[in-house]
């Protein structure tokens, strides 16, 4: 069964849904829950149903907003690509208070010529936060874009103490 709940941190309230392999997917709670079940079954294909999620996912979201350490939680990656997999694997492999470029990415992934593909990759990503695509930047200096905002971006960096500007 695929599950999600309402959570609320020190960034705002998120919605973390979850299958019985991992996390699936976090998105603001700004949007309504049909918004949300309607989202997650144009991405996974079924809806999901309001129950609570396991204390772990919701503390781990808690922890990283505050931009401390996060225990490994398990993801489930059978909504993603391999190209996808690969790439957000080795992004899991940034550490907090780091940033790097989309073609540092694109090249560690093992695609040195899909800087573009993977910056897609990122504005794809179901589990902001936890996979952390706000640790990726443009070379040419900024934060870049975001899909929950820039600011949130920033301020996701700055509590990890990273230096992007």
């Amino acid at each position: 069964m695929h599950r999600y709940s309402k959570v609320q941190t020190d960034l705002g309230d998120f919605r973390i849904a979850c299958s019985p392999n991992g996390i699936t997917a976090i998105r603001t709670a700004a949007e309504t829950p049909q918004a949300f079940e309607k989202a997650y079954r144009k991405r996974f294909g079924i809806y999901p149903v309001r129950r609570d999620v396991p204390g772990a996912y919701k503390q781990a979201l808690r922890r990283i907003v505050k931009g401390q350490e996060t225990p490994s939680v398990p993801i489930d990656w059978s909504g993603f690509t391999p190209f996808q997999q690969k790439v957000l694997k080795t992004l899991l492999k940034v550490p907090a208070g780091k940033v790097q470029s989309y073609s540092w990415l694109a090249r560690r992934a093992g695609f040195p010529k899909a800087a573009r593909a993977v910056g897609n990759a990122m504005a794809n990503n179901p589990i902001p936060f936890l996979i952390p695509c706000h640790r990726i930047v443009p070379a040419s200096g900024g934060v870049g874009n975001y899909g929950l905002g820039k600011e949130l971006k920033r301020k996701l960096l700055k509590l990890e103490g990273a230096v992007t500007e």
